[in-house]
């Protein structure tokens, strides 16, 4: 099943706060038509906003309307899209078109000798404590995880969380994460335990062809363990440590040059050295970085595995972040990991997606979580004490599945 989103619309609300915007639709390439895979959608100069999903598709409440307020669209590769709040109001269909921005680097930058990929991730990675928080802040978001079996969803799963991150100077064992709702499929907890599970053996299972050390078995904990620019100095699965990226057998080539809200960016190419090229494992990746002041904007990494001549993306990660108060915070990151299912009577193709969407960012309203508030890592998170309100969900800046597996 798929949703069927018309271009756009809005709908007014009128209730207890002093008016509410629901806009609905799609965001596309003003060239080719497209949808605009993860855009943000948000309110300019504010925290508050959604992702669209892999094919442009959104959804977006702003809770509380005040006069003046921009709503503004952004993705990498693309002009920001301005549009004023108030204007909304009436109109029963609308389409967001992004523009392609083209680099206009002078030939000065281009021709600089010194500006290597190398360097500029070794740079990059060299500036992460000071382009990212270190003061502790509240993220709000949406989580969510969902099975595929042979390409069918079979299970899906998804939060409204809090995360309470105390800062890039401290490690990520301080976080606290508060799941404040929580609903899944009907079969979700079936197919997890027998696909999946057990979280002890997640590890083992979902970490095919790569070396991982122990860690927290929860989904959530386990998305959050493989964010290499969060634990920049802990060795992740597949990537190790990446502090010490830049110095690996990779080579880093500066593809092209583009922009994310206005600010020049390298796109930096990602390949195994010669001397490191198989012909069953490849390696593809790319890292976005700014060329001002170097903060990571982008890091994707996949690990393909060919085996009797057909190659499957085994292992991929995707991970963006964005400007807010002068620092990088998180925007969204996706997880995905492919494994043979070879049981008893049955033999499938699985794979295992997990995802966060920040929503919202409180720097300066920092409220820390209570520790009794904050999930059990040890448990998987359908067992955690969470509620489920069918209103809640109703008004809540989710991030549409192309499948949905409920309602």
């Amino acid at each position: 099943m798929k949703w069927i989103l018309p271009s756009f619309f809005l709908f007014v609300c009128s209730g207890l706060s002093a008016q509410q915007v629901f806009v609905r639709g799609t965001i596309s390439d003003a060239q080719t038509g497209a949808g605009v895979a993860f855009a943000h959608v948000g309110i300019c100069g504010k925290s508050i906003g959604t992702v669209a999903n892999e094919n442009g598709n959104f959804e977006f409440r702003i809770p509380h309307v005040v006069p003046g307020d921009t709503l503004c669209a952004t993705a990498i590769g693309y002009e920001t899209y301005n549009y004023a709040v108030a204007d909304l109001r009436g109109k029963s269909t609308f389409n967001i078109v992004l523009k392609p921005q083209i680099s206009y680097l002078s030939d000065i930058v281009i021709k600089d000798e010194r500006i290597t990929g190398r360097r500029v991730v070794a740079k990059a990675i060299s500036r992460i404590k000071r382009n990212y928080p270190k003061n502790p802040f509240i993220l709000e978001g949406y989580y969510r995880d969902y099975l595929k079996k042979n390409n069918e969803y079979v299970s899906f799963l998804e939060a409204a969380t809090t995360i309470d991150d105390q800062g890039f100077g401290k490690d990520t064992d301080k976080t606290q994460i508060e799941i404040n709702q929580l609903r899944y499929s009907k079969d979700y907890i079936k197919y997890l335990t027998q696909y999946v599970t057990d979280f002890e053996k997640d590890s083992s299972k979902l970490l095919v062809h790569g070396v991982s050390p122990a860690f927290k078995g929860n989904e959530f904990s386990n998305l959050f363990y493989h964010n290499p620019i969060r634990n920049h100095s802990t060795s992740v699965p597949f990537i190790g440590v990446f502090d010490t990226f830049a110095e690996r057998n990779y080579d880093f080539d500066i593809e092209y040059y583009t922009y994310i809200d206005d600010k020049e960016v390298y796109v930096i190419n990602i390949a195994p050295s010669k001397k490191f090229r198989f012909t069953h494992v490849s390696i593809k990746g790319k890292l976005y970085i700014r060329t001002d002041n170097f903060a990571i904007v982008k890091f994707s990494y996949a690990y393909f595995v060919t085996k009797r001549l057909e190659t499957k993306k085994w292992f991929e990660l995707n991970i963006e972040y964005r400007e807010f108060q002068k620092k990088m915070y998180l925007k969204y990151f996706s997880f995905m990991n492919y494994f043979k299912l070879m049981m008893p009577g049955e033999f499938a193709e699985m794979y295992v997606y997990r995802e966060f969407f920040v929503n919202d960012i409180k720097a300066d309203e920092y409220k820390p979580i209570a520790q009794t508030q904050s999930i059990d890592e040890t448990l998987p998170l359908y067992k955690q004490n969470a509620p489920n309100d069918a209103v809640f969900w109703k008004n809540y800046n989710r991030t549409l599945l192309e499948q949905p597996l409920m309602e």
